[in-house]
């Protein structure tokens, strides 16, 4: 898997997670606040779209280049399922 595809499932998972906050804040009568979340969502669908608009990553960069884009792929992943567990968590608390 090239680090796109990480970055790709990071973005996406945190999508997810940030569309069940928005849910459950409708649900729970809170939609000030899901407009709010909202636009985190936005946010995160604008950076999902941007990894398939950038230049490609598999040139011929430097290892430290090559290092620093995998450690930064697997750093979104992380904090992809973090969202999404905030997302569910969210729901449950809320719904």
């Amino acid at each position: 898997m090239v680090p796109r595809q990480l970055y790709a499932v990071g973005y996406g998972l945190a999508l997810l997670g940030s569309l069940a906050i928005v849910a459950s804040l409708v649900l729970a009568g809170l939609v000030a606040y899901s407009v709010l979340v909202l636009s985190t969502t936005l946010v995160l669908l604008n950076g999902l779209f941007s990894v398939f608009r950038g230049e490609d990553s598999n040139r011929e960069h430097s290892l430290t280049y090559r290092i620093g884009n995998w450690v930064g792929a697997v750093i979104v992943v992380a904090l992809g399922l973090l969202m999404i567990a905030v997302g569910i968590a969210s729901f449950n608390t809320f719904v």
